[in-house]
């Protein structure tokens, strides 16, 4: 594949990120093929458009419809043919990482391919530690998947500009759902290739994170009247004493578990009254 054209769109959604968007910006300056950074901005109130005005080509607002509006938006403006989907909590380690992405994704007929993701945190909290396992367990592994995320991701334009991301997924699993309706006709996978990601580290933004995970599967759930959705909290707490059972460094993840299923559940049901409100 020539890559003598620079192809490649990166876009970066935020809202009040100014602790780590820079070393993500950065990051992606370095790569190479990449023709423009466009950052969708969810109406953040610290620093974090100052700081994005350094590095960012083009800066636009979701004006607060949410994740998956602002997903669409950047693919929207763009002007690559492949759309690089990376977080503001993440770092590209190897400035060829993305190119090398796009060959491997090419090679299997793939539309899309994500990272393996590791964290490069020396002094892990018990969350990031967890997360690590379970990344480890259930995530980084080379190959065609039916679900892939969206944290460092390549996808091909012209399949978000057809599929389209949802706007009623405000919140988190926008991404499920998207590629839920994309497996349908298509295929993609995880890469061999590793990306840095720094996780939650505090309880309390744990706690906040998978809340508003919860929110997000309440939508899928309304969406698809997927009411199965609702044992995934029990599903995710069953599998972490599995997980204990059968993984020695795994034992000391109970309570992340336990606690991920919670805080989930706790989100599905307000996100579910929030739905209802709604309409």
């Amino acid at each position: 594949m020539n890559f003598g054209k620079k192809q490649i769109s990166v876009v970066m959604c935020v809202k009040n990120r100014e602790n780590e968007i820079e070393r993500a910006l950065k990051s992606v300056k370095k790569q190479k093929g990449v023709l423009e950074i466009i950052i969708v901005d969810g109406n953040s109130t610290d620093r974090t458009i100052e700081i994005a005005r350094r590095y960012a080509d083009k800066i636009y607002s979701d004006k607060g419809k949410g994740l998956a509006f602002a997903r669409q938006l950047g693919a929207e403006k763009a002007r690559g043919e492949y759309i690089a989907y990376i977080d503001s909590d993440t770092e590209l380690p190897k400035d060829d990482l993305l190119i090398r992405m796009i060959e491997e994704m090419e090679k299997h007929g793939w539309v899309a391919i994500h990272a393996q993701l590791v964290n490069p945190r020396k002094n892990k909290t018990l969350w990031e530690y967890c997360e690590d396992m379970h990344l480890e367990t259930r995530f980084n592994k080379p190959g065609e998947r039916k679900y892939i995320g969206t944290i460092v991701c390549i996808v091909k334009r012209d399949i978000v500009l057809k599929y389209h991301f949802d706007p009623f997924m405000k919140y988190a699993a926008e991404d499920t759902e998207f590629w839920s309706r994309v497996g349908q006709e298509h295929k993609f996978g995880i890469s061999r290739h590793v990306a840095f990601h720094y996780h939650r580290a505090s309880f309390n933004d744990f706690v906040k994170q998978r809340i508003w995970y919860g929110k997000g599967n309440a939508r899928a759930i309304a969406k698809h009247n997927a009411w199965k959705l609702l044992f995934v909290p029990l599903g995710i707490m069953a599998y972490g004493i599995f997980q204990a059972l059968r993984c020695r460094k795994c034992i000391k993840c109970i309570p992340y578990y336990l606690v991920w299923g919670i805080a989930l559940l706790y989100g599905t049901i307000t996100g579910l009254v929030e739905v209802w409100g709604e309409r």
